[in-house]
């Protein structure tokens, strides 16, 4: 095997010292662009997630914006299925080092719309890329560019030897990251007794909950048909708003809350997209009265009750109901309540009450 000279040999060391201290797939992918040329020459280097099912692209660049002229996005889309390399790894899953001319020559290249339409305009004549470790039917590469000289086959053994390296890296970036978001939500989860959030893969399945949680569900949309699964009406609420997003057409909507109110409280989703994984946020909010709020201005448990009640804009009729009282019962309480806190108003009662629990009417 060939030896790399010393100073093509520290080059490359600095690389693998650089990227492997990297911690965010974003960085990761610029840092990589940026440096990768160092080591392997090339023009225009990118890292691209592709998807050749939907047509869909994503990409870094070095230097900045190098792929981009009008269209640009839109016109590699089209014509992404005459591409040889995402061809040969969306089918193979082969990430190996590979050129464009090891299956076109470069006047089969030329024939195609991608080289008229796309590589033409950029000036590039000649690509090399190698692939890494994505869920089909993802492809994430990494391609060199050049618009001269092809790529030589002490180039291609560079990129390979350097290739372990990549997905290593690109695997305890991605590590690191999903840890931290868990952490973030633990940490969110945390904040408030009330609030739970719950991420969810792309197959809408939750990848973890805790015990609250799962209570959580169960009291505002029932028991979920299988384990990890979403309860039927949250899920189609999700679906919803991935399918307004995933749209292409026009500019989405905003994906709004998701209110589900019973007897004692109420419940907010809110769905919070991401690249990898969504996180579903669950914020319950009481209807309950603060009672001891309320007993601390000397009234009974029941009128505490009452007055809650009354604070929250119901009706004698309604706390009736809701107390399983009588209208008349509850007509009593409330007229003692009045003597007790020296008020002749329900609007009175309730600033006092609200003022009592440290609370602001509802809307």
């Amino acid at each position: 095997m060939r030896r790399l000279a010393r100073p093509d040999l520290l080059t490359l060391l600095e690389f693998l010292r650089e990227i492997y201290a990297l911690r965010d797939p974003e960085a990761f992918g610029a840092h990589v662009v940026a440096a990768l040329p160092k080591v392997v020459r090339s023009d225009i280097t990118s890292f691209n997630e592709v998807d050749p099912r939907g047509r869909r692209v994503r990409w870094m660049t070095h230097p900045p914006d190098a792929l981009d002229f009008r269209g640009s996005v839109a016109v590699f889309e089209r014509v992404m299925p005459e591409h040889p390399l995402i061809r040969h790894y969306a089918r193979t899953g082969d990430g190996r080092a590979l050129k464009i001319s090891d299956f076109l020559s470069r006047t089969q290249f030329h024939r195609l719309a991608l080289y008229h339409e796309f590589y033409r305009p950029l000036d590039v004549e000649h690509q090399m890329a190698v692939t890494l470790p994505a869920r089909p039917p993802l492809v994430i590469g990494i391609a060199l560019n050049r618009s001269r000289r092809d790529f030589s086959e002490a180039d291609r053994l560079l990129l390979n030897l350097l290739r372990p390296h990549l997905v290593q890296a690109w695997q305890t970036a991605e590590a690191f990251a999903r840890t931290e978001r868990e952490l973030a939500l633990f940490r969110l989860v945390m904040a408030a007794e009330r609030r739970v959030a719950l991420p969810l893969g792309r197959d809408g399945r939750v990848r973890w909950m805790t015990p609250e949680a799962a209570g959580l569900l169960a009291r505002y949309f029932g028991r979920p048909s299988a384990a990890g699964a979403l309860p039927e009406d949250l899920r189609r609420w999700v679906l919803e708003g991935r399918a307004r997003l995933a749209g292409r057409d026009d500019a989405p909507d905003p994906i709004t809350p998701l209110t589900v109110a019973r007897e004692t409280g109420r419940v907010v989703a809110r769905l919070l997209p991401g690249r990898d994984e969504d996180v579903l946020v669950l914020e319950e909010e009481s209807l309950t009265p603060n009672l001891a709020g309320l007993e601390a201005l000397g009234l009974t448990r029941r009128e505490a009750e009452v007055l809650g009640w009354i604070a929250e804009g119901k009706t004698n009729a309604e706390i009736a109901a809701i107390l399983g009282a009588s209208v008349g019962t509850v007509k009593k309480h409330t007229e003692r309540i009045y003597r007790k806190l020296g008020v002749e108003t329900r609007t009175a009662a309730a600033r006092l009450a609200l003022g009592a629990t440290g609370q602001t009417r509802r809307a």
